[in-house]
């Protein structure tokens, strides 16, 4: 697992949302997509850890069934470095 994975599930969900005018969502996950994109590997545990734990998010936001499966993706990807940044 590499920082690019997360990078390619967090755009597929940047675009799936903006796409379907969920602004509010897709702002989210552009501020940490940014983040990451900028800092690398340097980038602040915080921000995978939000990312590791938003999945209530397509509850409260009314996710369609390819939404969420998108969101999946982000979760699982930011799982999986979770446990390899330190």
């Amino acid at each position: 697992m590499n920082f690019n994975s997360l990078l390619l599930s967090l755009e597929k969900i940047i675009t799936e949302l903006n796409k379907n005018g969920k602004t509010q969502s897709a702002s989210f996950f552009i501020s940490r997509y940014e983040e990451i994109k900028m800092k690398g590997s340097h980038v602040s545990r915080e921000v995978i850890k939000e990312l590791s734990t938003c999945r209530a998010m397509s509850q409260y936001a009314n996710f369609s069934i390819k939404e969420e499966k998108l969101l999946d993706n982000v979760v699982d990807d930011a799982i999986e470095l979770k446990s390899i940044i330190p």
